[in-house]
């Protein structure tokens, strides 16, 4: 069955109603949780925002297209949870989900390895204009993309978790990115009901 997508704001903390820190495993099972719900409602696969930068999304974007589906995204934060998914995505428990859950990465910031030059804010817009088109094919490949979010951006309004870690955006790429995923929200609404969402 061929369906269109759908984009899902999906909220995600890190701390839980105790004040305790979830950990990346956690958060991972949590992401993975949604992906058979959705798959038998009858989306391609299921995909995720994440804040990468650039050296993460050229090597993500590597990889699936080589048909891969470890990325071996590392870091800190959003990344440690990418790291947890993947590793998880290696186990028999999730295995048959290699392929059918992806990363889809917006970049906040340059590449740490070969780092592209020149960079500056319009370098930087350009890429992410990319990036988001890139959202915009999955979804109309009919894949469910999930809009992370989490406890200090949801309901707000700059409700998607992207930048404000690591590195602080540019206004101009955060308000390009942030309206971009509202639109998203709007014209790709989600028709399954999820805890998360």
């Amino acid at each position: 069955m061929s369906i269109i997508g759908a984009f899902i704001s999906f909220n995600l903390p890190y701390v839980d109603d105790d004040g305790n820190l979830v950990s990346p495993e956690a958060q991972a099972e949590t992401i993975l949780s949604q992906v058979t719900p959705l798959m038998m409602h009858g989306f391609a696969g299921v995909a995720i925002t994440y804040s990468a930068n650039y050296g993460q999304t050229r090597m993500i974007e590597q990889t699936y297209f080589m048909g891969g589906w470890n990325t071996q995204t590392n870091g800190a934060n959003q990344a440690e949870v990418m790291a947890s998914m993947e590793t998880l995505l290696g186990t028999s428990q999730y295995q048959a989900f290699q392929g059918k859950m992806r990363i889809v990465p917006i970049t906040t910031l340059n590449a740490y390895t070969n780092p592209l030059s020149p960079w500056n804010d319009d370098v930087l817009l350009g890429i992410v204009f990319t990036d988001l088109e890139r959202i915009k094919i999955y979804l109309d490949a009919g894949w469910a993309v999930l809009g992370w979010q989490n406890q200090h951006t949801v309901n707000t309004a700059t409700p998607y978790a992207v930048g404000g870690g690591v590195v602080q955006l540019p206004q101009t790429v955060s308000e390009t990115i942030q309206s971009t995923l509202i639109n998203y929200a709007d014209n790709y609404p989600n028709s399954v009901s999820s805890e998360n969402t």
